[in-house]
């Protein structure tokens, strides 16, 4: 789907008001319907309309190809032991024609944002872990040690062992076992996230990360799979 650019009256971002972080505080303290119920109107007009906003300005700014899709609030109980119905975070996820995409969160904890490729298809992972192994790798290892220097946090390995057919030893083992790559970055709530500052500091993170993006697209590319049914 159209992320929020396509409608027709934009609301400027201007942060997160503190209504926003005080409603994710008390829904911490009640997860419940008559919680949510009676503070719908704080969620939708102090929450979710400035991530509409802020959205809607980043996919002006990243090009027409952008989707975006902000997941709801209820959560999934079918197979859940934990019975809380909402999620006490908004996310948001900005995606296209390229490898992986962006994911924003805003809670009372503060801002997250995410970057980067969060789990390749199977023909994906192929030309990743053939990069990683060879010559490429190893300027994406450098990317990774920069982006840590920065004070990015890199998506840890997903599998305990290197895969069949790299040496269990290679010096990049760590990214060989990895299914997906992004770099995050969590900041701590304060008077910057009220204001346009929080849309700057995650312009300054996709910045930032684009050694590490553009790596992804010129190694790893999209997917040439066919689309899974219901997507």
């Amino acid at each position: 789907m159209k992320g929020p650019a396509s409608s027709a009256v934009r609301v400027r971002f201007e942060g997160w008001p503190k209504p926003a972080l005080q409603f994710f505080h008390g829904l911490k303290r009640d997860n419940s319907k008559a919680y949510f119920e009676a503070h719908r109107s704080v969620y939708e007009e102090q929450v979710r309309q400035p991530m509409e906003a802020l959205l809607s300005e980043l996919e002006l700014e990243l090009g027409s190809d952008v989707e975006v899709k902000i997941f709801r609030l209820n959560r999934d109980l079918r197979f859940s032991p934990d019975k809380r119905p909402y999620k006490e975070h908004l996310g948001a996820y900005l995606s296209g024609t390229r490898v992986g995409g962006l994911y924003l969160q805003v809670s009372d904890d503060g801002l997250y944002m995410a970057i980067g490729a969060h789990e390749m298809a199977a023909d994906q992972l192929t030309r990743f872990r053939d990069a990683v192994a060879g010559k490429e790798g190893e300027k994406l290892a450098r990317i990774v040690a920069a982006l840590q220097k920065d004070g990015y946090q890199v998506t840890e390995p997903s599998f305990k062992r290197v895969p069949a057919g790299y040496p269990a030893d290679h010096p990049r083992g760590e990214l060989l076992r990895s299914k997906g790559l992004m770099a995050g970055r969590q900041w701590k709530p304060g008077p910057w996230l009220q204001t346009v500052e929080a849309k700057q500091r995650v312009r300054d993170a996709i910045k930032a990360s684009k050694p590490l993006t553009t790596w992804l697209d010129a190694q790893v590319g999209p997917s040439r799979l066919p689309a899974r049914p219901g997507r």
